[in-house]
């Protein structure tokens, strides 16, 4: 797999997904649509009902190629893997940091001071042009939330702190928002309205990306730190998603609603309840992910310098569309890469996890 860089996403629920030839073909009513050598993808996600054959995915498989799920509403289902991870002293190190609270303090703290600071920054950015009393207020409060992690000793305590954040952020988040669109607050399971179902459904595909990587370099995704342990969750991943939610999926969020990619008018009602994306404009959506994730991300405040990445020049959109990434730049799947390296680098071999951004005011960081 030394030469595949490409990813391929399903979302149409009519389509026949099989192997032939050592290619993924996809069929509809008995006729070919596309192909794809299995020698060049990376990647397969699958959105929605695909149908996807024993054969193609026993090939995927034995090829090392993952296969994501996630459901038509947007939730992350797991991930099929083609190969087992080969480091078990990784593995070891993640459960003996799990069993230290002052290791799995030195890895929590980083990363809520760092959520926190994404999310500040965010407001800021916004807030500079727009004027609005109500963020003003959020990023004194939440740059006070930031240095008091710092502080903290105790993961409880510490967790408290991030809650009171998120309650500053999400309490001025509307306000960055083009008119027509409203936010009355944060609404996880189901999200009651578009807003919402767009967060929702970013932070799933972040955490998608995220578990996917985690197992590729030796991680469990179980064993968080931040987190904890809870049956059936990926925690791990989710601490992991806690720096990338608001300067990669919340960012994204505001320029699809601001840059009207999206319209209001674009979502429907669930059969479980809540509203999601309809299912052109999910398509859409899709594209417009993977094209913000395989271009040069933004650079962020005081962000540490990775160490050697694996870098990858071509991706593969929704419609099989293969583009180059610019040389040089770093994404934002190259960012997530970095700091799974960080982590690496901390548990065994004792290196400072530092967070992925902060704010200058902070004291002494």
């Amino acid at each position: 797999m030394a030469g595949a860089q490409r990813i391929l996403v399903l979302t149409d629920p009519t389509l026949l997904v099989r192997h032939a030839n050592d290619r993924l073909v996809m069929v509809r009513d008995k006729k070919e649509v596309a192909a794809v050598p299995v020698a060049d993808l990376a990647h397969v996600a699958v959105h929605g009902p695909v149908t996807m054959t024993g054969a193609a995915v026993a090939r995927l498989m034995e090829a090392g190629v993952d296969v994501t799920l996630y459901s038509s509403s947007g939730s992350f289902r797991g991930v099929m893997h083609g190969h087992t991870a080969k480091n078990v002293y990784l593995l070891l190190a993640q459960v003996d940091a799990w069993k230290s609270d002052q290791k799995r303090l030195a890895l929590a703290r980083p990363i809520v001071s760092s959520k926190i600071a994404g999310q500040r920054m965010l407001l800021l950015r916004v807030g500079e042009s727009r004027g609005s009393a109500r963020i003003d207020i959020a990023v004194e409060r939440m740059l006070r939330l930031e240095e008091e992690t710092w502080d903290e000793t105790k993961l409880d305590s510490l967790r408290g702190l991030e809650g009171a954040a998120a309650a500053a952020y999400f309490d001025a988040f509307g306000e960055c928002l083009a008119e027509g669109w409203e936010f009355p607050k944060r609404v996880r399971r189901p999200p009651t309205d578009p807003v919402n179902a767009l967060l929702s459904f970013g932070y799933a595909l972040a955490t998608g990306e995220l578990v996917r990587q985690l197992h590729v370099h030796g991680f469990d995704p179980r064993i968080g730190f931040l987190h904890g342990l809870r049956y059936g969750r990926v925690s791990l991943a989710l601490d992991l998603l806690e720096e990338f939610r608001a300067p990669m999926v919340d960012r994204f969020t505001l320029s699809l609603i601001n840059r009207k990619q999206l319209r209001g008018d674009e979502f429907e009602e669930h059969i479980e309840g809540g509203v999601r994306l309809n299912p052109e404009a999910r398509r859409r959506y899709l594209e417009l992910w993977e094209e913000m994730m395989v271009e040069r991300a933004p650079k962020l405040r005081h962000e540490p310098e990775a160490a050697a990445l694996v870098v990858s020049t071509e991706v593969a959109r929704v419609k099989s569309e293969v583009r180059e990434e610019e040389e040089g730049g770093r994404t934002w799947r190259k960012r997530m890469e970095g700091r799974l390296d960080a982590l690496r680098r901390y548990l065994l071999h004792g290196e400072e996890f530092r967070p992925l951004q902060r704010s200058a005011k902070v004291r002494g960081r």
